[in-house]
């Protein structure tokens, strides 16, 4: 779908009210039953294997393994929206947000969801211009309820601790540590949304690290993704997160181990921890921090080779797949439905839908008002 519209203004005059329960829309004759449950395609894992047995030495794999479905979760390209690149190295879906714990955040939040509008189905939404600090806490609860209702998909990337960093040490919004400021409330809201946080935290050890942990124990139920988690990072760091806190997941970042000097690892080095979490990993590209995009997109294709085909299709896109599919719609987008159904003189109409498909839903319907007012 390619529709190029924005939502209502009377939505946005509602997302301080809901929650994610089920609720009746206005529209009394419409019921929107939550539809939260994932079932991975598993054909998926033949198809793999057959991509795999007939690779061709002289192609590049990102051509190999073109018709495997790849998900981006970890791209700042709000701005630039590299549609091409993405066409080109087969990226099917991209969790898209720009800037980072700064004011400038909040123009490429936005930046993000429009392109959401235009690009239904190879994007998704997610914001990061959120203050951090308590002196802001009134801010920090207006800008999470108003997003989450709306129906952004992901929280992030944000920046929970970073010291050496030169691109996010100097940031303004940025936290201390993973349990600072306004943190444990974002943790409340990301496990009442059910959506996942990505977070970047530098150095991966010492202090952040212990911070980390605590916030992991302290919200089991939150969705934590360790941004780059791999970067300046080691396999036997990582198994020790991910033995102990269930609710941990890893942005590998594979063009940095591949392909950047500072590297101290390789690819293969990280393929037992991966194959003993299959279910925990996913590929970021970072938006090619350091190296290029086109290397950071190659090197998620060179360490989805590596990986048993039973591996490889979870990493590659059902493990985020199932984070967006798992959350239910929002209180803002039903009143939304109906309102939108009601002005479409819809009636005795269910839908069964998550939140991903309520916004999709939305956006037909609002397209549908307006040809109808243009028509009369």
């Amino acid at each position: 779908m390619n529709v190029k519209i924005l939502l209502p203004i009377s939505l946005i005059s509602l997302l301080l009210l809901g929650s994610c329960s089920l609720e009746t829309s206005k529209n009394d004759d419409i019921k929107v039953i939550p539809h939260t449950e994932y079932t991975p395609d598993d054909s998926m894992i033949e198809k793999f294997k057959e991509m795999k047995q007939s690779a061709d030495a002289d192609q590049a794999l990102h051509q190999t393994y073109k018709d495997l479905p790849i998900i981006d979760v970890h791209n700042h390209d709000a701005s630039a929206m590299p549609l091409d690149y993405w066409n080109e190295y087969g990226i099917d879906r991209t969790v898209l947000f720009g800037n980072i714990s700064e004011p400038a955040a909040q123009v490429t939040d936005s930046a993000s969801w429009n392109h959401y509008i235009d690009h239904t189905d190879r994007i998704f939404p997610s914001f990061a211009g959120i203050p951090l600090d308590e002196e802001n806490n009134m801010e920090f609860k207006k800008v999470m309820k108003e997003h989450l209702e709306q129906g952004y998909l992901n929280i992030g990337e944000i920046v929970a601790a970073s010291t050496y960093s030169r691109l996010t040490s100097n940031l303004k919004w940025k936290a201390e540590n993973p349990n600072w400021g306004n943190l444990p409330g974002l943790y409340e809201l990301a496990e009442k949304y059910k959506v996942p946080v990505l977070l970047h935290i530098d150095p991966p050890k010492g202090a952040p690290i212990a911070h980390l942990k605590r916030a992991l124990a302290d919200h089991p139920k939150t969705i934590f993704i360790f941004g780059h988690g791999n970067v300046f990072n080691s396999p036997a760091n990582l198994a020790k997160l991910l033995k102990n806190h269930d609710n941990l997941y890893i942005d590998f970042y594979a063009g940095f181990t591949r392909y950047d000097k500072g590297s101290s690892h390789k690819l293969e080095d990280f393929v037992p921890i991966i194959e003993k979490y299959p279910d925990r990993f996913m590929l970021g590209s970072d938006s090619g921090s350091g190296i290029g995009l086109s290397d950071g997109y190659e090197a998620m294709y060179e360490v989805l080779n590596m990986l048993a085909p039973e591996t490889a299709v979870k990493v590659a896109y059902q493990n985020y797949e199932r984070l967006i599919e798992i959350q239910p719609p929002t209180k803002t987008q039903i009143r939304e439905i109906g309102k939108l159904t009601d002005k479409l003189n819809i009636q005795d109409k269910k839908y069964k839908l998550n939140k991903r498909e309520a916004n999709e839903l939305l956006f037909q319907l609002q397209k549908q008002v307006e040809n109808q007012t243009s028509a009369e």
